[in-house]
């Protein structure tokens, strides 16, 4: 056809393509460790070649996986009819909506009706919300004073605990179950001196529950004491009556009607639990965390700090010994399912390094906050983090994807640590040195406003900026309105 011309040309370009393993191994780091363990779970299932060593969740820890055999499947004289109609009855009962009140709900209730000072009144509410499904501490209670706050200190706390332990329902706001049995029985009219006893520190005394051998290992234990000059702390004094079959008797009939789990008939559809992927701790400090006796340390100028992942939901894996006896042989299946164990167990891997190096870049650019606490955050972004661990900026956010780091601070996602920048006045202040974090900005705010609450004139957002110059922080009017928006404090108009 005339006018037509048709030529080829040839062009390079650089496309990159992921392989399957690269594809697995930043699913494997999106996931948060609840998700992690259901995946774990579903690859040692799917692939017979993947042995789970150790379950941290489960009983005894350690399987037994043999070929061949399946323990899952064992015989049953129950009919598929029968089995069906359990299984719909067991949805059927599942699927009842649970209508009950909360504990928080039922303890804040009991706390809108108490008198107390407004700082009582805030650490009370922070107690409450720091309780789990059975009643118990989550947090340490120490851990919920604000460090900037002189008001706040141990004797407020103690006072804070006993308010909170004097709500129904009793033996709530304990550390453990121990405790809480001791509480319930001490705030008890009839409670028996020897019930007391047993409670506070004895319960070993218990096993076995036989009323004879109590009354043996109490009364050896009193003739011991009297050899002593002074008696322990808090130790109920017992006279040789009280100590007796007929006493001991009373004193188990008592603990069998306190609640181990005070809280249990309470809602906890309302309440969700976060697990902490990251520890944080301080050397030096009096803060403690699961597995905090292994982790990397990571230093700055005045700190020294030990970061640790949680293993506590995520079972261990290696290969199945049966599966490896099999690898001199040429078969195909089980070469193909060592491999995919392999890959599975790499991407595995790949996903823990990551993280620790991730957090360990973390802690040291963020080791103002976790050293001194809110407030004291410094400006970082993904692509200064990645730039660090020289991976792309899209690695990092799914690595920061649903995790959380656990500090003496509280519980924090990962994605808090990053922070805008914003610029500083450093010629207005000794203490500012380029530019700070945005969330330094608002806490410099709610300071402010804090100190000048009494004011007979409120400030302006105007005196406001003025006064974050006066500290180093040079930010326009516009911006101090906005992140007073964001602080849901009014103008100085409506305040």
């Amino acid at each position: 056809m005339a006018g037509l011309d048709f030529q080829q040309t040839q062009n390079q370009s650089q496309i990159q393509v992921m392989s399957q393993k690269q594809i697995q191994s930043l699913n494997l780091l999106s996931l948060s460790s609840g998700d992690l363990r259901n995946e774990i779970l579903k690859a040692a299932e799917e692939n017979p070649a993947l042995f789970i060593q150790y379950d941290p969740l489960e009983q005894k820890g350690k399987f037994t996986k043999k070929a061949g055999n399946d323990f899952t499947r064992l015989s049953s004289r129950i009919g598929s009819a029968q089995q069906l109609a359990s299984d719909n009855f067991q949805n059927a009962l599942e699927a009842q909506p649970d209508n009950r009140a909360s504990l928080q709900d039922h303890l804040l209730f009991q706390l809108n009706m108490t008198s107390l000072s407004p700082e009582e009144e805030g650490l009370c509410k922070k107690i409450i919300g720091n309780l789990d499904q059975r009643g118990f501490f989550i947090l340490s209670p120490f851990s919920l004073l604000d460090k900037n706050n002189q008001a706040e200190d141990q004797l407020l706390l103690d006072k804070c605990i006993k308010v909170v332990q004097s709500f129904d329902p009793s033996g709530i706001c304990c550390a453990s179950t121990e405790e809480s049995l001791l509480l319930q029985a001490q705030q008890k009219e009839n409670a028996p001196s020897l019930a007391l006893f047993l409670l506070n520190g004895h319960l070993d005394f218990l096993v076995p529950p036989q009323e004879e051998k109590i009354s043996k290992k109490v009364e050896a234990f009193v003739k011991s004491q009297k050899k002593l000059f002074a008696q322990k702390e808090g130790e109920i004094f017992l006279q040789e009556n009280d100590f007796t079959a007929e006493k001991c008797k009373e004193a188990l009939a008592f603990i069998r009607g306190l609640d181990p789990y005070p809280a249990r008939n309470f809602s906890v559809l309302q309440t969700h639990f976060v697990s902490p992927d990251i520890y944080v701790s301080e050397i030096g400090s009096n803060e403690t965390y699961p597995f905090s006796n292994k982790g990397l340390l990571v230093e700055s100028e005045k700190h020294t700090f030990l970061v640790s992942l949680s293993n506590e939901n995520v079972p261990s894996l290696s290969l199945s010994p049966d599966f490896v006896e099999y690898t001199s042989e040429k078969n195909k299946m089980v070469d193909s399912s060592i491999k995919k164990a392999e890959e599975f167990i790499s991407a595995l891997n790949f996903r823990q390094q990551t993280l620790a190096k991730a957090a360990c870049a973390i802690v040291s650019m963020q080791a103002d906050f976790f050293a001194e606490g809110p407030g004291h955050l410094a400006p970082l972004k993904q692509q200064d983090l990645a730039d660090i661990l020289k991976v792309h900026e899209t690695t990092v956010s799914r690595m920061a994807n649903g995790k959380f780091v656990q500090c003496q601070w509280g519980l924090f996602p990962i994605k808090y640590f990053f922070s805008n920048a914003i610029s500083a006045a450093t010629s207005l202040s000794k203490e500012s040195s380029g530019d700070v974090s945005k969330e330094k900005v608002l806490y410099e705010m709610k300071k402010i406003l804090e100190e000048h609450k009494n004011d007979a004139k409120k400030m302006s957002d105007q005196k406001l900026s003025d006064a974050l110059s006066e500290r180093g922080i040079k930010v326009a009017r516009r911006t101090v309105a906005k992140y007073r928006s964001q602080l849901n404090i009014e103008s100085s108009y409506l305040r």
